[in-house]
């Protein structure tokens, strides 16, 4: 039996990994070094993750995770279509980013 098309897919523990690395901003040479693989392995667990959701590029994937790893409440609200503030919520968010490490050339 095929599984339900309505049912919503959950991410393997890789995928997420990988998810939350795009969401990061970290490009595909990063993730390599960050996950001890090759960026050929990066690039094939890019577009397994873009064929099993139905994504077309890097932005919906982190897009994705973010709606993914968000709090119950916070996708609810964004589900309804409100319940966020324009002012300080992205100063607090951008406060609050940490430098990522590069992989060395």
């Amino acid at each position: 039996m095929s599984p339900d098309p309505k049912a919503p897919i959950t991410p393997t523990p890789r995928e997420r990994e990988l998810m939350m690395l795009i969401a990061r901003g970290m490009q595909n040479k990063n993730i390599a070094y960050e996950l001890k693989i090759s960026e050929n392995t990066v690039r094939a667990h890019i577009g397994n993750i873009m064929r099993k959701y139905r994504l077309q590029n890097r932005t919906q994937i982190a897009i994705s995770f973010a709606l993914h790893a968000a709090p119950p409440s916070l996708r609810r609200d964004l589900a309804n279509g409100g319940g966020y503030s324009t002012t300080a919520a992205p100063a607090k968010a951008l406060a609050q980013n940490t430098r990522v490490p590069t992989a060395p050339d």
